[in-house]
């Protein structure tokens, strides 16, 4: 899909999309787009697989707690708030994913924290996402065919 089609694609009207809407209203994402819209388009991508709602949710919220990259922090986010708006697992796999401060395409592509299957296959789709939507302003293309060999591999297994 061209990054306008993505950009002028409007988001559902549901509570965890004004939420976090809201949150990051006034965050921008390399200049381009709104923050917001990023995380928009790594749901978008993550739908368009036909992934779980889990796995689609956690797209959406995969910066909620803060990045290597994106210093986010709001005190009307909590570990509780996130969980009742998307459930547990796609909580748990969000703050995986913000808890990865230092390498987290290699830690998420080796498995250096060790998760089951489940979660180490989860958080390469939403690695892979994220770049996806990304690609655009960098050169990540050798970073997503190893995600993409990792995810083949993964989902042979299951």
């Amino acid at each position: 899909m061209p990054i306008s089609a993505k950009e002028h694609q409007a988001p559902p009207q549901d509570d965890k999309f004004a939420f976090l809407k809201e949150l990051t209203s006034a965050d921008e994402y390399h200049g381009e787009k709104s923050f917001y819209q990023h995380l928009f388009n790594v749901y978008s991508f993550l739908k368009s697989q036909s992934l779980t709602d889990s796995v689609c949710d956690a797209g959406l919220f995969h910066s909620i707690y803060g990045t290597e990259f994106y210093h986010f922090q709001s005190a009307a986010v909590t570990r509780d708030v996130v969980r009742g708006y998307i459930g547990e697992y796609a909580e748990e796999l969000a703050y995986l994913f913000c808890g990865l401060r230092k390498d987290r395409f290699g830690s998420i592509l080796h498995n250096t924290p060790g998760w089951s299957e489940q979660q180490h296959l989860d958080l390469c789709r939403l690695e892979y996402a994220n770049f996806w939507d990304g690609k655009e302003d960098r050169d990540v293309q050798s970073q997503m065919d190893l995600l993409g060999e990792t995810i083949a591999r993964l989902e042979s297994k299951a």
